[in-house]
C-alpha cells in the first residue's frame, strides 16, 4: 500500500479547546485514505492562529517527507488547511508530493495539468485573501450600518452590543463610573492621571479584566459615543443609542481638554508619507518642502544619519508605478483566473457557513453556563462575587463572538464581482497610474502595494496577495513563452523542409 502523510489544522487554540474539527478531520482522512488504498504512516496535528509565524507540526511533516521519499501522498482536509501564504505552496510544490485536498475532491500533484495546477494556486491566494482581509471586507456593510445610526463594531465601554436590534445598549454597571468620570472631570481638579486611579478605584476595567490606562481615559473623554453620536471612519453620525453623559459636560470637558493640550498641526499634507519605509533602518519616510517649492522624501531617522538619501517626489513616483507594469494578464490566463474566481466564491460561502455556526454554537453554549450560574447563585451553590465575576466573563466573551458572527455576515457578497474588479484593475493599473496626479496614485497604489521600502534610491514593493499572484502568473508565461520560442523555430524550419 502507497504510503501517505496526514496534517490537520485548526485556525486556533480556542478552537482546539472546544474541539471543535480535529478529530473530525483526523476520522475523515482516515477513512479516505482506506478507501484509496493509502496507508497513513505518520499524523501531524496543529492548532495556531494562521498569522502567527511559525507552524511547528508543518515544519516537521516537511523534514519527514523530505527524509522519506517514499511517502508520496499528503492528506489534509481543503486547501486553506494546508497552506497559510504562498511560501507554504512553494515548499509544498518543491517536494513534488501528491496533495489530496478531500473535501474538494481534488488530487494536486506532479503529473497534474498546468491548468489544474494554476487553478489551485489561484484559490490558494483568494482564499488567504479572503482570510487576511475579513475586517476591510467588513467595512462597507459596517458604514452602511452607521449611516442607520448603529454603531457598526465592538460596543466601547460603557456599553453592550445588542445581538437582536444590532445596536448597542448602554451597561448599567460600567456607565455609571464613566458619567460620575466626566462629572468630575468638569470640576476641573482632575488630570488624566487622576481619572486613571477614579475609575480604577469604583471598579472599572476593560473586559480582559486590565487596567484602564491614561491614553484611554483621554478617548473616553473625547468620544461622542457617550452623548450619543459617534465618529466612523472619518465621518460624524447621530446616533441612535441612549447617551450616558449630557451634551453640556461633555463639552465642557472639550473645553478642558483643549486649553490643556493643542494638538500640533501640519502645515503640509504630502501624498505618499507613511507608504515607505527606510531600507538602511527601517524607519518610516517622510516628506518635507524645499525652497518653497520642491518635494523631497526622506528617512525620519534622528540622531546618527541615516545613509538613505531623499527623493524628489516626482522621481518617486516614478519608481513607485513601475511595478505596476508587471501585472498585464493574457486573454486565456484571465479566463482561468475568472474561472478560479468563480469556484473560490464557493468555497468562500461554505467557509463562512461553517464559521457562523461555530460561533453560534459557541454563544449558545455561553448562554446555557449564564443560565446555570444564575440558578446556582438563587439557591446559593456560588457566592455573589462569584457569579459576578463569572456573569461578567461569559457576557464578554459573547460580545466578542457577536463582533466576530458580524464579521463573517458583513463580509463582502459582492467577492466574485470585487474579484473581477481586481483582474480589471490589474490591466489598466499603469496607464491609469501615469495619466493621474500624486494623490490619485496614491489611492492606486494603496489598493495594491503591502509593503514598500526605499533603498539605495530605489523602490522595493511588494504587491497584495492578488496582485502578486497575477504578477506572478506573468512572469511565469512570459517564462514559457520564451521557452517554447526556440522549439516553435525548430519546428517551422523543420516543416520548411
Amino acid at each position: 500500500m502507497d504510503k501517505a502523510a496526514s496534517y490537520v489544522r485548526v485556525s486556533s487554540k480556542e478552537q482546539k479547546e472546544h474541539g471543535y474539527s480535529l478529530q473530525a478531520q483526523k476520522k475523515l482522512l482516515s477513512t479516505y485514505a482506506k478507501s484509496k488504498g493509502l496507508t497513513i504512516s505518520k499524523e501531524y496535528e496543529e492548532a495556531e492562529t494562521a498569522k502567527k509565524a511559525g507552524r511547528t507540526q508543518f515544519k516537521q511533516m516537511i523534514k519527514y517527507l523530505k527524509a522519506n521519499p517514499s511517502v508520496q501522498h499528503i492528506l489534509v482536509e481543503k486547501t486553506y488547511r494546508l497552506y497559510r501564504n504562498f511560501r507554504d505552496l512553494v515548499t509544498i510544490h518543491d517536494l513534488e508530493r501528491n496533495i489530496h485536498l478531500v473535501k474538494e475532491g481534488t488530487i494536486i500533484g506532479p503529473e497534474s495539468r498546468s491548468h489544474d495546477k494554476f487553478i489551485h494556486d489561484i484559490k490558494i491566494v483568494l482564499a488567504k485573501n479572503y482570510i487576511d482581509n475579513l475586517s476591510e471586507e467588513t467595512s462597507k456593510g459596517m458604514r452602511a450600518k452607521a449611516e442607520l445610526g448603529l454603531w457598526p463594531s465592538f460596543a466601547p465601554l460603557g456599553y453592550i452590543n445588542n445581538r437582536e436590534t444590532k445596536g448597542i445598549d448602554v451597561d448599567f454597571q460600567r456607565a455609571p463610573i464613566i458619567r460620575n468620570l466626566f462629572e468630575e472631570y468638569v470640576r476641573g481638579k482632575m488630570n488624566l492621571r487622576e481619572g486613571e486611579k477614579f475609575v480604577w478605584e469604583r471598579g472599572l476595567r476593560t473586559r480582559k479584566g486590565n487596567l484602564v490606562s491614561k491614553s484611554n481615559i483621554y478617548k473616553m473623554l473625547t468620544n461622542p459615543i457617550y452623548i450619543g453620536d459617534f465618529k466612523w471612519d472619518g465621518v460624524y453620525y447621530k446616533g441612535k443609542h441612549n447617551p450616558i453623559v449630557s451634551r453640556d459636560v461633555f463639552e465642557k470637558v472639550q473645553g478642558i481638554l483643549n486649553d490643556r493640550s493643542k494638538p500640533r498641526k501640519r502645515n503640509h499634507k504630502f501624498a505618499f508619507r507613511g507608504l515607505l519605509k527606510c531600507g538602511s533602518c527601517g524607519r518610516p519616510i517622510t516628506a518635507e518642502i524645499q525652497k518653497g517649492k520642491y518635494i523631497y522624501y526622506h528617512c525620519t531617522r534622528t540622531g546618527p544619519k541615516c545613509t538613505e538619501k531623499a527623493v524628489r517626489e516626482e522621481k518617486l513616483a516614478e519608481m513607485l508605478g513601475e511595478p505596476l507594469k508587471r501585472l498585464r494578464i493574457s486573454e486565456e490566463r484571465l479566463e482561468w483566473i475568472i474561472q478560479a474566481l468563480k469556484e473560490s466564491h464557493e468555497d468562500k460561502k461554505r467557509f463562512k457557513a461553517e464559521e457562523v455556526g461555530k460561533l453560534e454554537k459557541e454563544y449558545q453554549g455561553l448562554g446555557r453556563k449564564i443560565d446555570q450560574l444564575y440558578e446556582d447563585k438563587l439557591s446559593g451553590l456560588i457566592p455573589v462575587n462569584f457569579w459576578k465575576s463569572k456573569y461578567q466573563e461569559y457576557v464578554s466573551r459573547q460580545e466578542r463572538i457577536n463582533e466576530r458572527i458580524e464579521e463573517h455576515r458583513n463580509a463582502g457578497e459582492d467577492y466574485l464581482e470585487n474579484g473581477v474588479r481586481i483582474l480589471e484593475l490589474a490591466q489598466k493599473a499603469y496607464s491609469i497610474y501615469v495619466t493621474q496626479d500624486s494623490w490619485e496614485k496614491r489611492k492606486i497604489l494603496d489598493l495594491i502595494h503591502s509593503n514598500s521600502v526605499l533603498k539605495g534610491g530605489k523602490v522595493y514593493m511588494e504587491l497584495r496577495k492578488a496582485f502578486d499572484m497575477i504578477a506572478d502568473g506573468v512572469v511565469q508565461e512570459e517564462k514559457l513563452r520564451r521557452e517554447k520560442a526556440p522549439e516553435e523555430a525548430i519546428n517551422n524550419n523543420w516543416l520548411l523542409r
